[in-house]
């Protein structure tokens, strides 16, 4: 450099001790989840599982509502828990697509299940059972989802679920009385 223009000299060039952190690359060893980092497979399938679970019980819900009139209560109710496994299959879709997984396309094989049982109040109360089912699939996933906005997804889909068992088992209940 040429000091008498008054630029400063240079700084030698330093290696450094330490090399490059590759944290990012294994989130499990923190055991947190990093954004753009890949995730449990076997959280990504059961996510998928339940990501097809929902999208069957949307669809049997608006074959079941078909027909009924619209301001009855069980076409209301069945409106309700359509909207509910609606919304839990996007937002399904979003957290493993978020976590760097495949997201399915599929849909599971609830609706043939369902319709093959005769009368409505035998499907409602089959489609507890289905409810349930997701509700149990969600306590064994709960586990593997290490970051908390997917806890959180999985906490609140479990408890629209479950609430979802109670106002379908009352109505059937009251039908019945």
């Amino acid at each position: 450099m040429d000091r008498k223009s008054g630029d400063k000299p240079e700084a030698p060039r330093r290696d450094y001790a330490s090399p490059v952190c590759y944290a990012e690359e294994f989130p499990e060893y923190a055991g947190v989840c990093v954004t753009g980092a890949s995730v449990s497979v076997e959280l990504v399938e059961r996510l998928n599982a339940l990501l097809e679970a929902e999208r069957a019980g949307a669809k049997v819900l608006a074959i079941l509502g078909d027909g009924l009139a619209s301001d009855s209560p069980i076409a209301t109710l069945l409106k309700r828990v359509q909207k509910d496994e609606g919304d839990n299959a996007a937002v399904l879709f979003q957290t493993i697509r978020r976590l760097n997984g495949e997201a399915s396309r599929a849909t599971g094989d609830f609706v043939e299940k369902t319709l093959a049982i005769e009368g409505l109040t035998a499907r409602l109360n089959f489609v507890n059972k289905g409810q349930a089912w997701v509700a149990r699939k969600i306590d064994e996933a709960l586990p593997l989802a290490r970051d908390d906005q997917t806890r959180t997804m999985l906490l609140d889909m479990k408890q629209s679920h479950l609430d979802n068992i109670a106002a379908c088992a009352a109505l059937i209940k009251s039908a019945s009385a």
